[in-house]
C-alpha cells in the first residue's frame, strides 16, 4: 500500500502542470479563468494527498469525495457548455473512486485518474 501510494505522489508531481489550461486570445465568457481555477483545484488535491498518512484510508477517500465536490462546482460555474461536462464527468470519476480508496486503499484507480484527466481537462481548456 505504501508503495503505491508513494507511486501516486510521483504522477501527481507530473500531471499537475495541466496542458491547454492557458489563457487563449479571443476566448468568450468565462472559459480561461474556469480553466485556470481547475488547474490551482488539481494543485490543491495534490498538496492534500501529499499532507495525508499513507495509512489512513478514511482520510484518502474523504479527500477524492471532496475534489469531486470541487469540480461539480467549477462545472456549475463553466460557461463553456464542453468544459462545464468534462469537468462534470471527472467529478463522477472521482465520486466513484471515493469508496474503493477509504475502504482498501486501493490507489489504482486514482493514479489512473491522475494520469489521465489532466488530458482530458487540457482538450476542454484548449
Amino acid at each position: 500500500m505504501q508503495a503505491g501510494r508513494s507511486a501516486l505522489i510521483t504522477v501527481l508531481a507530473a500531471v499537475t502542470a495541466l496542458s491547454g489550461c492557458g489563457v487563449v486570445e479571443g476566448m468568450t465568457g468565462n472559459k480561461s479563468e474556469v480553466c485556470a481555477e481547475t488547474q490551482q483545484a488539481f494543485t490543491d488535491f495534490g498538496t492534500k494527498l501529499k499532507s495525508l498518512p499513507s495509512t489512513d484510508n478514511a482520510a484518502w477517500g474523504q479527500a477524492a469525495g471532496d475534489f469531486a465536490a470541487t469540480l461539480d462546482g467549477l462545472a456549475a460555474e463553466a460557461d463553456d457548455q464542453k468544459l462545464g461536462q468534462t469537468l462534470k464527468d471527472l467529478a463522477a470519476s472521482w465520486r466513484e473512486a471515493s469508496p474503493a480508496l477509504g475502504q482498501t486503499g486501493d490507489v489504482a484507480r486514482l493514479t489512473a485518474l491522475l494520469r489521465d484527466q489532466p488530458a482530458r481537462l487540457g482538450e476542454a481548456c484548449g
